[in-house]
């Protein structure tokens, strides 16, 4: 390998300048982990944070509740059945849903028979009259012979006994005619009360036998929730507490208790409690149905539903601490609308985090989103 050969002077210039690139060769290699440091500190500075939304945790009067479930039945029900015998029926004027007013006609029978036998029965009682008047007139003229001792005792007896079996019978025929008025107002059916028809059991020509079922009649349109409930929860429950019924087609019903029954069903040993609903709700007999019997009120720590986050079968929230995320464990309990009760983990007055809850880790950095900011800064100054 060819060397350059180089005096002593020439070594001599040659060490300053070798000495000076050593030197800034290691202020180049030390300052590489100084610089790198710096651009991570940068990258990190960077870094976005993630734009949520927040609410408050507060602190509300909540109704306690027993829950329960049951069907909706008829309040009453009143039966219309037969009251004649042998006739066929001429007109059926209701059908099943129909409503209807007190003494509304619900069918009419054959009563050409029930009128002949009303008239027989009028011309009967009018032969027994006459025959009334003419036995009390000849009992005052034999009376009148009595005292003059021109009659016997034996013959005014006589008499006296013809006006008595007369009177006996102007009764009967007057019995008989007020009976054949009753069968023939019993060919006409109304209505015993207001209400809405529930079930149709007679049909145009059908002759039914006298107590079989014509009609049933929901009572004045009232429906009740018969609902079960446990035995542990039975002493609690009182009459007049007020309860809500989830129906059909998202319907909350309203009602009162009407009665709590004194004992338990032997299969389920469940207690059967009856709630009057309020008004006459437009819902089918026999709908199957939950909800609550409201026993009380107690205070609840509540948050939107939004802030709840479902992570390995468990349940989260998002508080904001130092503008950062805090994982929080909580047990959740009653829920109302929107609004969830937070059992523990979280207390009245902590700021939790809504809209992107579920993109967090514990301690990610956040910002709240200025309309939010904008939105609070108003409300804050209309308190103000």
């Amino acid at each position: 390998m060819f060397l350059p050969n180089y005096s002593d002077d020439d070594e001599c210039k040659l060490k300053p300048i070798i000495l000076e690139f050593i030197i800034v060769i290691g202020l180049l290699l030390m300052a590489s982990p100084l610089i790198a440091f710096a651009d991570d500190a940068k990258n990190v500075k960077e870094t976005p944070r993630t734009q949520v939304t927040t609410s408050i945790a507060k602190s509300t009067n909540w109704a306690v509740s027993i829950s329960a479930q049951g069907e909706i039945l008829p309040w009453e029900v009143a039966i219309v059945s037969a009251k004649t015998n042998g006739i066929g029926a001429t007109e059926v004027k209701v059908v099943e849903g129909d409503s209807v007013r007190k003494g509304q006609v619900l069918a009419r029978f054959d009563d050409r028979l029930l009128k002949a036998e009303l008239a027989q029965a009028k011309a009967n009682l009018a032969f027994a009259s006459s025959s009334l008047q003419l036995a009390d007139t000849n009992l005052k003229r034999f009376d009148q012979l009595k005292l003059k001792q021109t009659l016997s005792e034996q013959e005014f007896d006589q008499v006296a006994t013809q006006a008595a079996t007369a009177a006996a019978t102007r009764d009967q025929a007057a019995a008989a005619v007020k009976l054949a008025e009753v069968k023939l107002e019993d060919a006409t059916v109304v209505a015993p009360d207001d209400g809405k028809i529930l079930e149709r059991s007679i049909e145009l020509g059908k002759v039914p036998s006298a107590g079989e079922s014509l009609f049933r009649i929901l009572r004045q349109h009232k429906l009740e929730w018969v609902a079960q409930i446990d035995a542990t929860d039975l002493a609690r429950v009182k009459p007049n507490m007020v309860a809500q019924i989830n129906a059909a087609n998202n319907q909350t019903l309203a009602g009162k208790i009407r009665s709590v029954s004194p004992q338990l069903t032997s299969g389920s040993r469940l207690a059967k409690v009856r709630v009057v609903l309020d008004g006459a709700p437009d819902i089918a007999v026999n709908t199957y149905a939950d909800g609550k019997i409201l026993i009380g009120n107690a205070s609840a720590v509540t948050v939107p539903s939004e802030s709840l986050v479902i992570k390995d079968g468990k349940t989260w929230v998002f508080r904001v601490k130092n503008n950062m995320a805090e994982q929080v464990l909580v047990n959740i309990g009653r829920r109302q609308q929107n609004e969830i009760e937070i059992l523990s983990g979280i207390k009245n007055g902590d700021t939790v985090i809504l809209e992107g809850a579920g993109f967090l880790n514990d301690g990610d950095k956040i910002s709240v989103k200025a309309a939010q900011v904008a939105q609070a800064t108003q409300v804050t100054g209309a308190k103000k």
